[in-house]
């Protein structure tokens, strides 16, 4: 497939998959907000810490619509997005806010499994508590964003290099931005611990999914309805947590095949900066179908959209009736005058 078909099929894609994103992300938002459950009433600071942490990520992915290209010495972010008006800088650092609002996300949710684990476990967390473990889920992604920020970076080498490498590849000066320095301390490290951060994070969703369980288990016999509920809820949290590391994995190993290849697969470059967002779309959905109260709450919704429309239909065609009715009577009525 040549890159302008490519570029045409994302220049619909990306609004419309962003758009999906954003609806589904205010629908459950709403739920969140609407539900009176007393356990997500508790977790609802939590929730919102994802959803807000996805929204930024979809609507920075969308601003940048950005690819990773492989180089040998250099790694270069080409962007389509709308961000290429305001210049390299802007799409370079609403890039980075991507990639942040990402990491966020990953430590958001198994911050949840580690909540509701201390709440059934009965040890309540002091707002101290509380307060240090929030910062605790930020700051991974914070000091990566700062580790990319200080990275050295000559445009002019990652764009001559990009363009000796890749000289089919459509783009222009201002659309793209990188790393020259690949073997710095910063890039290194920040890579050494998103790489980290998506394989341990599942490990310790999974253990918590384990330590839950066998809480949930011990108070089967005393509330059942409670305890599917919860049990659903931890079963799509942990589909949540692994979703992240698969959709990344293809980027990772991109990433570090760019030392060594001196050819890049334009296909898969694309392909993989739908991934870096794709479960901002899938997390949503799984919320709203593996948390029971959500669920009942949608379909309610549902419902009464389907009554209201049912509703109008019935009393336009009444109206109808009626004016039809009225006005054949007129007509007799003229008839015989």
């Amino acid at each position: 497939m040549k890159e302008v078909d490519i570029l045409a099929f994302i220049s619909v894609a990306y609004p419309i998959f962003a758009i999906t994103v954003l609806f589904s992300q205010a629908l459950l938002l709403l739920l969140i907000f609407k539900n009176q459950t007393k356990t997500l009433r508790s977790m609802r600071i939590y929730l919102l810490n994802i959803c807000v942490a996805q929204l930024v990520t979809i609507v920075a992915g969308f601003l940048t619509q950005c690819r990773m290209v492989p180089n040998q010495s250099t790694v270069a972010f080409v962007c389509t997005g709308i961000c290429t008006r305001l210049g390299r800088n802007t799409c370079f650092l609403i890039h980075l806010l991507r990639d942040a609002s990402s990491m966020v996300a990953l430590f958001a949710i198994v911050h949840v499994f580690y909540y509701r684990y201390k709440i059934l476990s009965h040890q309540k967390l002091s707002s101290y508590q509380l307060t240090r473990n929030f910062v605790i889920v930020h700051l991974p992604a914070l000091f990566c964003a700062v580790c990319q920020f200080i990275n050295p970076s000559h445009h002019n080498a990652i764009v001559l290099e990009t363009r000796a490498l890749h000289p089919s590849y459509l783009f222009e000066p201002d659309s793209i931005f990188g790393f020259s320095a690949l073997k710095s301390p910063s890039v290194k490290i920040s890579t050494i611990l998103f790489t980290i951060v998506l394989f341990l994070n599942p490990i310790a969703a999974l253990v918590y999914r384990n330590k839950i369980w066998v809480l949930l288990n011990e108070y089967e016999e005393y509330n059942s309805p409670r305890i599917k509920h919860a049990k659903s809820m931890i079963t799509g949290l942990t589909i949540q947590t692994l979703i992240p590391s698969v959709c990344f994995v293809p980027l990772i190993i991109q990433f570090f095949l760019t030392q060594y290849s001196e050819t890049g697969v334009l296909f898969l470059e694309y392909f993989n900066s739908f991934l870096v967002i794709l479960p901002t779309l899938i997390d949503p959905i799984l919320s709203i179908v593996f948390v029971i109260p959500f669920r009942r709450m949608f379909f309610k919704y549902l419902l009464a959209v389907r009554q209201c429309r049912f509703s109008i239909s019935k009393l336009t065609d009444d109206d109808i009736n009626t004016k039809s009715n009225g006005y054949s009577a007129v007509r007799a009525a003229s008839r015989k005058t």
